[in-house]
């Protein structure tokens, strides 16, 4: 058993999931941070007491860049400095082992310098020493062009444990978000909750009563997020039968046959755009789908790529050859 446990995290794959992911974190938080930037929100929300929040508010620890430069509002635009940069370095793969740490490093000290944030910042805080620790920078990344001009091999298979530890973070806090509902709203008979958020000037993009005549709709919105939600365990379920195709019986033939599996993950990618559309929450659902390459195995991902670029070059209407003037 511990064999057969520590062959399965021992397995290597194709870096491109973990690439993509890497890419798609990085430009989130970039543009999240350059939003904050732009909006002069820094001094007022990043910096530490008395210039801004954080430590002095939550009674937490005090960060260490609060103890080496002092409490002062250049701290905190220091900081978003650096975590900026770091962020675009990161997204690009230059110098990945020393920028992915970088960013870490910054974010773990915004976080110290700034009031409680979204729960998105403190997933993707969870996920960033994973993304740091993996192969992430060795495909679509600066650090791949140079290897490659230096004449070096390509880096073919990396160690497959960061996106698994991705991909059941990620489980976890749907089954959770799940569990943690409040059933009068978001359990029958009402299923009022996405009705009720829509109409919340606090988090509605729309004016209040906008979507009144949708109502029985977002009822079944609602039923379809919760079910969402509290089948996330099923997904390691229906990868296994996929990835086994002679097991599950009649059931692991249904669930091939429906592509459960591949359901799911678009309710999921449906849900989180559709809170984007919907809702003024920030980084959250853009977080959330920039983390969804990890669901998608290298071949897979390659696959549709592949798709893509045939269907691409398909559209581009051929030119009539030129005739050479007589």
């Amino acid at each position: 058993m511990i064999e057969r446990w520590a062959r399965f995290w021992d397995q290597r794959e194709a870096p491109y999931s973990l690439a993509l992911v890497r890419i798609l974190v990085g430009v989130s938080l970039f543009l999240d941070l350059l939003q904050a930037g732009l909006l002069d929100v820094i001094p007022l929300v990043m910096a530490p007491p008395p210039a801004g929040g954080g430590y002095g508010q939550t009674l937490d620890t005090v960060p260490l860049v609060v103890r080496w430069f002092g409490a002062s509002a250049s701290t905190g635009a220091g900081v978003w400095a650096l975590a900026l940069v770091s962020c675009a370095l990161f997204a690009a793969g230059v110098a990945y082992r020393v920028t992915s740490w970088v960013l870490v490093f910054a974010m773990v000290e915004l976080c110290g310098c700034q009031p409680v944030g979204d729960s998105i910042d403190s997933l993707l805080r969870i996920l960033l020493p994973v993304l740091a620790a993996s192969g992430a920078g060795t495909a679509w990344s600066v650090d791949a062009w140079l290897r490659r001009r230096r004449g070096k091999p390509g880096v073919d298979s990396v160690p497959a444990w960061p996106r698994y530890l991705i991909v059941v973070q990620l489980l976890w806090i749907y089954l959770s978000a799940g569990h943690q509902r409040d059933v009068r709203m978001w359990g029958p008979p009402e299923f009022a909750a996405l009705a009720n958020v829509l109409g919340d000037p606090h988090f509605a993009r729309f004016e209040p009563g906008s979507f009144a005549g949708l109502y029985p709709l977002l009822q079944v919105g609602t039923l379809v997020t919760m079910a969402f939600e509290l089948t996330a365990p099923l997904y390691l379920f229906w990868l296994w039968l996929e990835l086994h195709p002679g097991r599950g019986g009649r059931l692991g033939d249904a669930v091939r046959r429906f592509k459960l599996r591949w359901i799911w993950l678009a309710i999921g990618a449906s849900l989180h755009a559709g809170i984007a559309l919907g809702m003024k929450i920030g980084l959250f659902p853009f977080g959330i789908l920039a983390l969804y390459p990890a669901f998608v195995r290298p071949p897979e991902l390659l696959a549709a790529l592949e798709w893509v670029r045939v269907r691409a070059r398909r559209s581009v209407p051929l030119r009539a050859p030129v005739r050479p003037a007589e």
